[in-house]
């Protein structure tokens, strides 16, 4: 579905679309953005829903990435340094997944989303900007985030046909998937250690 696979250089239909809408300025004049969509065998009705995929994945990211620094900001307890190493390596690991998702959002030709608003609109998790995220918390967001992926890179196999975007989700499913295994053992630690958490 989408493809194109005709390899002739089309330069007419894709190369170039300029747009008034898209104005910059450079401090001296106003400038006409150019915006080359590619022509790699995918057209504008599959890359433009692909795109929204993973600008929602990229604002769970940068949602989950705030939270995760929240948590090592506020560790403290018998497991102060082994956490807060934890959480550290973990938001280290969430902002490369976030360049990965924006860098994959502009080879297929979008804009990324980038402000905190648009994050909080696009994300699938929650936010909760009075709560000190801890590691059951932060392990609840990495398995609804899991669920997402899967439901996602289902679509963008199945009715986008589109590998590039699918092995990205996948590598970053993967990820999610072993920092949450390590956040549960720590749960499960502290279970073990009479501190019994709910999960949510």
């Amino acid at each position: 579905m989408g493809r194109n696979r005709n390899n002739v250089l089309n330069t007419e239909s894709q190369a170039i679309n300029l747009t008034d809408a898209e104005i910059g300025n450079d401090g001296l004049f106003p400038q006409k953005k150019l915006f080359i969509q590619p022509n790699i065998g995918l057209e504008i009705d599959v890359r433009k829903p692909v795109i929204e995929i993973l600008n929602a994945s990229l604002a769970n990211e940068a949602v989950l990435t705030q939270k995760t620094r929240g948590a090592h900001w506020n560790v403290s307890g018998t497991s102060f340094f082994e956490l807060h190493i934890l959480f550290e390596t973990q938001y280290k690991q969430l902002n490369e997944i976030s360049d990965k998702i924006a860098e994959r959002v502009r080879m297929l030709g979008g804009i990324t989303i980038a402000s905190f608003e648009e994050f909080i609109k696009h994300t699938r998790i929650s936010e909760h900007c009075t709560e000190i995220p801890d590691n059951l918390h932060l392990l609840a967001d990495h398995e609804t985030i899991i669920r997402f992926l899967r439901e996602d890179i289902r679509k963008c196999s199945e009715e986008y046909e589109d590998e590039g975007t699918v092995d990205l989700l996948v590598g970053v499913m993967s990820l999610h998937e072993k920092m949450a295994w390590m956040l549960r053992a720590y749960v499960e630690n502290e279970s073990i250690n009479g501190k019994s958490q709910k999960r949510k």
